[in-house]
């Protein structure tokens, strides 16, 4: 885990020094031997607050594997139906620049036919960069307050 996320475990300063000294060691057998002893450390710690910090990030991770494998499905779609499945994009996500993107559909279902993966790349990157903003701009609306009723 990055140092930043492991920080919020507040651990003494015995399994801050194990854990410093990780990267040093090469050794293949010695690095289990390392792995063992920081376990044990971790076991005398807060095992609640590791577990959180565990599940959390095993969500978050599911939740990013989830979105790709939607943004996949999507790109399958566009290229496979054409538009019915780009009308249907276009719905879920209004914002989103329609010309850009029935030049890149054609692209990527002329290099799929050619076995070439360099389109179906640049039309999963704008359609990931599409849904990102979409969902910034909800966001945004979110944290934005009501107006007042009249």
């Amino acid at each position: 885990m990055p140092r930043a996320q492991l920080e919020r475990l507040k651990l003494s300063p015995v399994t801050w020094l194990a854990l410093d000294e990780t990267v040093r060691i090469k050794d293949v057998r010695a690095l289990g031997r390392h792995y063992k002893r920081i376990a044990n450390l971790l076991q005398r710690e807060d095992m609640h607050a590791v577990h959180a910090l565990m599940d959390e990030t095993e969500a978050r991770e599911r939740a990013a594997a989830a979105g790709h494998h939607r943004l996949e499905r999507w790109r399958e779609r566009l290229i496979t139906e054409g538009d019915a499945a780009l009308s249907d994009f276009l719905d879920d996500h209004p914002d989103t620049d329609r010309q850009q993107l029935r030049t890149l559909v054609r692209a990527a279902k002329r290099d799929t036919e050619r076995g070439k993966p360099e389109a179906p790349r640049k039309l999963f990157r704008f359609l990931r960069d599409a849904v990102d903003a979409g969902a910034a701009e909800e966001d945004t609306a979110a944290d934005e307050p009501d107006s007042e009723p009249r």
